[in-house]
This record gives C-alpha cells, sequence and structure tokens, in this order.
C-alpha cells in the first residue's frame, strides 16, 4: 500500500532533485562569463542551494519514519492520508520559494535565502505531518523508544522552525559572522538522528539496540545550552565555538558502533555506507578547517565549496536515496558514478581553494571549466536510464502508449519544458522574435504556463486519472485562449498574444473532438501504459 502511494511522490520530488542540479550547473557556467543575462547569478545560486536542502533531500527523509512503520507493519491508510497532504504542502512551499527567489526577493543567508513567512507553509505542513505519525503509531502496543523520541522531535520543529528562522530572535540571523561551530553541531546531531533511524531501517536484524548513548548525550546538551545562550544571553566566544566544532568527532565512533550492531555491509547497504563516509569525511574536514589560522585562509573560497559538495551532495543525497531504497532500488553502478562525479566536482573545487589561499599557482579558470563537465556528467547521470534507450524498449515504450498519453505528452513537452524554458531564458527567447519583454506579469505567465504542463506530466504518469487531468488541462487552456485573443484584438499584446491562444485552442480541440469519449468504443478496455519496466531499469 504504502509503496503505490508514495512513488508518484518519489518521482516528483526527484524532479526537484534534477532542477537543483540544473541550477547548480548553471551557476557554473555564469562563473565563466557564460548565461550571465539569464538570471542574477546569486539567484541561481540561490536556488541551488534552496532546492538541494529543501527539496528532494528533506522530502525523502521524512519519509523515513513511515518506512519503518512499514516494515514493522502498523502503517495503516489514514497515516498515509495525511502523510500525503503533508507533501502537498511541502510542494507548495517550493513553488513559492521558487518563484521568491527568481523575482529576487532574498534575505542575503548562505542557507536559508528564502522569505521567512514561508516557514509558515512548512509549520503548517509539520501540523499533518504529526497527525500521521500519530494516526499511524496507534498500531503499536507497546511504542518503541525510537518513536517515543522521534514522536518529540517532530512536534517540537515546527516551533523550533518559526523561532530558529525568525530575524529577530532566531539563530539563522546570527551566524552571519563567526565561526558558528553549534549550529555545525546542531545540524550535526538532526543528522545523527535520521542515520540511526536509516541504519535501523536498513537493518536485517529484527532487534537493533544501541550502546554508548553518552557519545551523542553530550554534544546534545551542549547544543541545547548554546541555543538558549545565543537566544537570550548574547554571543558565543570563539573558545566556546571552536569546543562546540570539535565535539562533533564523538558522532564517528557512534556511527561506527550503529553500524556493527546492525549487521550492515558495504555491498548490500552501498548508499548508506557512501552517506556515512562523506559525513565522516566531511566532519574531520571541517574540524581540520576550524584551525583559526586555516579557517583564515580558506573561509568562504572553493575549497569550502568542494566541501558542501562532500557534505550535501553525497553526505545528504545518499542518506536520501538510502531510505527510498525499498520502494525504488538504486543500482550499485548509479550510485557509484553519481558518488564519482560528485566527488570529482569536490576535488577541483578543492584544488582551486589552495590556489586561492596562496599555497599553489594554476589557472582557477580551468578548475571551474572542469567542475562545470563533472556537473554536466552528473545532470547526465540523474536523466540518463541505460536500459531505457535500448531499440525493443523504445519501441515497445511507444506501443503502449495511448491517444491520451500521448496527449499528455506533448502538453506536456510544450507547456512544461517550454514554460521552465521562458522562466530561465524568456528575455533572450523574445529577443530572438523581435518581442518586448517586460518581466513581472509576464514571469507570472510563464509560471502558469509550467504548471499546465506539469498537469500534463501527471496525467502522463498516473494513467488512470489521465482523462481528469485532460480535462482540467482543457478548461485552463479555453478561458488561457479566450483571454489572449480578447488582449490581441485589444491591442494590448502583440502578435504572440494570438499565437498563445492558437495553441492553446488547438489543444482545446484536439482533446473535445478527438479524445474525449470516442465514438467507436467509450468503454472499450485499452492497453495500459505501464512505466514499472522503466522505473525498475
Amino acid at each position: 500500500m504504502l509503496k503505490a502511494r508514495l512513488l508518484p511522490h518519489i518521482y516528483f520530488a526527484y524532479f526537484f532533485l534534477v532542477l537543483a542540479a540544473a541550477f547548480g550547473l548553471l551557476y557554473a557556467m555564469q562563473l565563466l562569463g557564460f548565461g550571465t543575462q539569464l538570471i542574477r547569478p546569486d539567484l541561481v545560486r540561490s536556488l541551488h542551494i534552496s532546492l538541494m536542502l529543501y527539496g528532494f533531500v528533506p522530502l525523502m527523509m521524512t519519509l523515513l519514519p513511515f518506512a519503518l512503520f512499514d516494515k514493522e507493519g502498523v502503517m495503516k491508510e489514514e497515516g498515509v492520508w495525511y502523510l500525503e497532504r503533508f507533501l502537498y504542502l511541502w510542494y507548495i512551499f517550493l513553488v513559492f520559494l521558487i518563484f521568491s527567489l527568481l523575482a529576487g526577493d532574498t534575505r542575503g543567508l548562505p542557507f536559508y535565502d528564502f522569505p521567512y513567512e514561508l516557514n509558515a507553509i512548512l509549520a503548517l505542513a509539520g501540523i499533518f505531518y504529526i497527525i500521521a505519525i500519530f494516526k499511524t503509531i496507534k498500531g503499536y502496543e507497546v511504542k518503541p523508544l525510537w518513536v517515543r523520541v522521534s514522536l518529540v522531535l517532530v512536534i517540537a520543529s515546527p516551533f523550533a522552525l518559526l523561532l530558529l528562522m525568525n530575524p529577530r530572535y532566531g539563530q539563522v540571523e546570527k551566524m552571519l559572522l563567526g565561526p558558528h561551530g553549534d549550529n555545525t553541531l546542531g545540524m550535526s546531531f538532526a543528522l545523527l538522528a535520521i542515520y540511526y533511524l536509516a541504519i535501523k531501517l536498513a537493518s536485517p536484524r529484527t532487534v537493533f539496540s544501541t550502546r554508548r548513548h553518552i557519545l551523542w548525550q553530550i554534544p546534545l546538551g551542549f547544543y541545547l545550552l548554546s541555543v538558549l545562550y545565543r537566544s537570550f544571553i548574547g554571543s558565543l566566544s570563539y573558545n566556546a565555538e571552536w569546543l562546540l566544532q570539535y565535539l562533533t568527532l564523538l558522532y564517528i565512533p557512534v556511527l561506527y558502533i550503529w553500524w556493527k550492531d546492525a549487521g550492515l555491509k558495504v555491498r548490500k547497504n552501498l548508499t548508506l555506507f557512501i552517506s556515512i563516509a562523506a559525513f565522516l569525511f566531511a566532519d574531520v574536514e571541517g574540524n581540520i578547517l576550524f584551525i583559526p589560522w586555516l579557517r583564515a585562509l580558506f573561509h568562504r573560497n572553493d575549497l569550502v565549496v568542494g566541501h558542501a559538495h562532500i557534505a550535501v551532495g553525497i553526505g545528504l543525497l545518499f542518506l536520501a536515496l538510502s531510505i527510498i531504497e525499498p520502494f525504488v532500488k538504486v543500482s550499485a553502478r548509479r550510485a557509484l558514478y553519481l558518488t564519482g562525479m560528485l566527488f570529482l566536482m569536490a576535488l577541483v573545487l578543492s584544488i582551486s581553494g589552495i590556489e586561492q589561499a596562496g599555497f599553489a599557482v594554476m589557472h582557477t579558470e580551468l578548475m571551474w571549466a572542469l567542475r562545470v563537465f563533472f556537473g554536466l556528467m552528473f545532470l547526465a547521470g540523474l536523466l540518463f536510464v541505460r536500459s531505457l534507450f535500448s531499440v525493443k524498449r523504445v519501441q515497445g515504450f511507444f506501443r503502449s502508449l495511448r491517444s491520451i498519453d500521448l496527449y499528455n505528452l506533448a502538453g506536456f513537452l510544450s507547456d512544461g519544458v517550454g514554460g521552465i524554458l521562458l522562466l530561465l531564458f524568456g528575455s533572450t527567447l523574445y529577443a530572438l522574435i523581435d518581442q518586448p519583454f517586460v518581466g513581472g506579469y509576464q514571469t507570472i505567465v510563464f509560471g502558469f504556463v509550467t504548471a499546465v504542463g506539469l498537469v500534463h506530466l501527471l496525467g502522463f504518469l498516473l494513467p488512470a486519472q489521465a482523462h481528469p487531468f485532460a480535462l482540467a488541462t482543457v478548461i485552463l487552456r479555453l478561458v488561457t485562449a479566450a483571454g489572449f485573443f480578447a488582449l490581441y484584438k485589444a491591442g494590448v499584446f502583440e502578435w504572440i498574444a494570438y499565437a498563445i491562444s492558437g495553441i492553446d485552442l488547438l489543444f482545446v480541440l484536439l482533446y473535445l473532438i478527438f479524445l474525449k469519449d470516442p465514438y467507436e468504443k467509450t468503454h472499450t478496455s485499452q492497453p495500459s501504459f505501464d512505466c514499472s519496466d522503466i522505473r525498475r531499469s
């Protein structure tokens, strides 16, 4: 039950991962002087980082407790209903985030650059998440310790989110200056709790008990004290920050003990192993870079950016992939390829950082160009499915498509892909056809076009609902066609409005005349579009 309901959400969230990688590639190209007129580089960077930190990765992490509930046989339909509402609200947050950053509404922060008000959407989503957990854990006669601890953390999360992100009282605004070792300690502890659950999920043993609790209790206690001190007293001294940073080294033996106690193997649990290895590497490297004289040389240069690629690109991404493995198998070849590309990106950035610190002489632009190349290869690795492109599979794929599937596919390619291209390259494309580009309202229109394309995509991916989704686009396209025709005739817009009206009207007529309730056999069974083989590949 859970797998069938979550698969569409996993694939939809994967779209945001691809989008994050695409923005990262664009930003890397802008550093070399390409595409700087499309979107401001600082906005592209914010979109890349925000989508990596708030897109696919956290969405998959939120599925972790429910994957465990499903493993332990207590998952309930009612809980899945509330979980899906939580996911819908998170999608809404991501859409608002993207448009806010595209419009230039940023906070100038390294990791939380979107408007603070959007945290209210996440807090509301958190309420549905809490209800989903409460509805599910009723299946336990005696609630395990991990459930009780997770419940406390989940209940506290919406309130902690609004407090820590608050521009006036929160931690975030106070982290622009200083080493922020307490922030590193807190984020690392949050990941440690997720690693515990991920290890428990992957463990083949019926009972998974932990030892040496003092190793994670000490960092937690110090972090809570630092939050209270920053919030109500003042800034921490550098020595205090240093102490809190180095407490993260206690997580190394913790993870080793958990891995051994869970009976995990590298070959069988490759994605989780890659994630833990990257986390530990980033932990040790981060503590080395925290040495004062080294920090002064490397802070905010390319080596730190490379460090972030290890911590987030490998550590967090593969943690998310390990969580969804009960639902979607990640091949070892794909995992190693993506890891290799991310590591090479981090390597060339580290070399560039060493040059920027004055330890070597080399061409920084060459390192940046290599970063672009490896970024392109990484993006291709996210999109490319080798077995999908065999001749027999391609032939079988298209033979299985119905007319309505082809209609939705065409709608997605025209509006979904076209809308994204207009959002990213609108000014350049309008210049090619000698049309005025204003931005503002046109960006809103492009967003609407993209949304129509995404409705088509849902109809294509969910064949049982292909006609309802198509009918929804027909209503939207009819209103759009009539509106643009009227604006063209009134002289408000030029011929581009007339063309848009004609294209939308064509889609409306095609569906109503040829696809809706065909004359010959209204209720005949037609071959269904089955993605199972493609998904498995």
